[in-house]
């Protein structure tokens, strides 16, 4: 058997089948819950994290990139001593894991909920300053009427789906960071859920926050292993329903092109001049214009180059390859590999070429145990959510963490138009969100672990 597909078997079979009780069981049966609270608690604290600049930087080797990751990391682990969280940490790279304890002798698995404390490096994270638009009843939402920027279901078709919602925006010159603090906000109130309820059981839970998740550099620093989690769900995702159990693949190349550019170009015929900038371009051009980002959709990958860079006689070209298979990675990485050999073999005075193709993330899908995406699925079903089984195109940290020992699928957090000044938040979407977790946490409590998984999986 395939290594990878052995560890989701083993995984999928530790668990027990659902019990008719247990498909019957309603934790709202055992506490109470009042939704308006809970979209107040997610508003009020969603509302305090953005405040915090925590946009993380590509210029830099250090984690956390920015200290405004550090300020957050330090105002989350207070929060959660409050609630009563146990061995609440804040390590050297910000990475902040707790615990809850569990509260019923049932020998559960340990699941653990992370999101990312760092905003995108597309719009500035600086002094966002959030607006809560109420009970929004269709049309144009104006985030900034003097920049005459606004949101409709014409350039944001979910808000189809959000009447008399409340929608939280930025103000026009920043992002709002509801990439990811809506998962901060969500599992922290399911943090505070759990104090304020103890009669509803569940197994010892693991909460993290990481930092640079948007540079994909972060998630290198996690210790699965001290982290003591069997399994895990990111909460860093978009619209109702939305479960994402599959990734792209991922890889990074590096072309370098050098030439003899000091030479009087009136003299550069037959001379030792060699124009590294023309390679450079010459390997763009000749990769397919049909493989681009914006020719491609649904389960079709894709080459993009990020930056095209000289000094002096050197040009660097990098970018990135995107994949669901493996099939079609290797043909994209031929395509790549094909376009540089055809510039190499077209420059006989060039020097020093140099083709670098690196891993970067692998698509989680084949080491997901079938029953983790099967139980979040009942969770939602049981809120009367329809599941949406999603393929990022993109990465998560759920990515790396599956390869590193800890499947984890990500699971629907209300965050749109990400990356960007019109990114709002759905709070509606967000205490949709809040009650799947409780009602996953409920459902994992009727598990039982299966250490030879995880053990398999470590060995990865």
């Amino acid at each position: 058997m395939n290594k990878l597909i052995k560890i989701a078997a083993l995984a999928g079979a530790a668990l027990f089948p659902l019990t008719a009780a247990a498909q019957d069981m309603d934790w709202k049966f055992v506490t109470r819950y009042d939704k308006a609270e809970a979209k107040k608690q997610l508003t009020e604290r969603f509302t305090k994290y953005v405040t915090f600049d925590t946009q993380s930087s590509d210029k830099t080797d250090k984690i956390p990139s920015t200290s405004g990751q550090t300020k957050l990391a330090k105002a989350l682990a207070k929060e959660l001593k409050k609630n009563g969280a146990k061995n609440v940490k804040v390590d050297k790279y910000s990475i902040v894991t707790a615990e809850i304890p569990a509260n019923t002798a049932a020998n559960a698995p340990t699941v653990a909920f992370l999101a990312h404390m760092d905003t995108a490096l597309e719009a500035s994270g600086k002094d966002v300053k959030p607006q809560v638009h109420t009970n929004y009843q269709g049309g144009d939402l104006v985030i900034n009427a003097a920049q005459n920027l606004i949101i409709n279901p014409a350039n944001s078709p979910q808000l189809s789906r959000a009447r008399g919602h409340d929608i939280i925006t930025a103000s026009g010159d920043t992002l709002l960071g509801a990439d990811d603090k809506t998962g901060v906000a969500i599992i922290m109130t399911l943090v505070q859920y759990l104090y304020d309820h103890p009669e509803m059981q569940h197994g010892t839970i693991k909460i993290a926050f990481t930092p640079d998740e948007e540079t994909g550099a972060g998630i290198e620093k996690f210790d699965v292993a001290s982290f003591g989690a069997d399994y895990a769900y990111t909460v860093d995702g978009g619209d109702l329903g939305q479960l994402t159990n599959e990734t792209f693949s991922a890889k990074a190349f590096t072309a370098v092109f050098e030439g003899m550019r000091a030479v009087h170009p009136g003299e550069a015929m037959n001379s030792a001049f060699s124009d590294n900038v023309l390679m450079a371009s010459d390997f763009h051009t000749l990769l397919p214009r049909h493989r681009r980002p914006e020719t491609t959709a649904d389960r079709r990958g894709f080459i993009l180059v990020d930056s095209i860079t000289t000094v002096g006689d050197r040009t660097e070209v990098k970018g990135i390859i995107r994949a669901f298979s493996d099939e079609e990675m290797q043909d994209l990485v031929n395509e790549v590999t094909r376009a540089f050999n055809t510039v190499k073999g077209m420059n006989y005075k060039g020097k020093n070429f140099a083709l670098t193709i690196t891993d970067q993330y692998k698509n989680m899908k084949p080491v997901l145990p079938e029953q983790m995406v099967s139980l979040a699925q009942l969770a939602m079903q049981s809120e009367d959510i329809t599941p949406v089984l999603t393929a990022a195109r993109g990465g998560t940290d759920g990515s790396s963490l599956s390869f590193m020992g800890l499947p984890t699928p990500d699971i629907f957090a209300g965050q749109y138009n990400i990356h960007s000044v019109r990114e709002y938040a759905d709070v509606d979407v967000m205490e949709a969100s809040l009650r799947t977790l409780l009602r996953l946490v409920s459902l994992w409590a009727m598990q039982q672990p299966q250490p030879e998984a995880r053990d398999a999986a470590q060995t990865l």
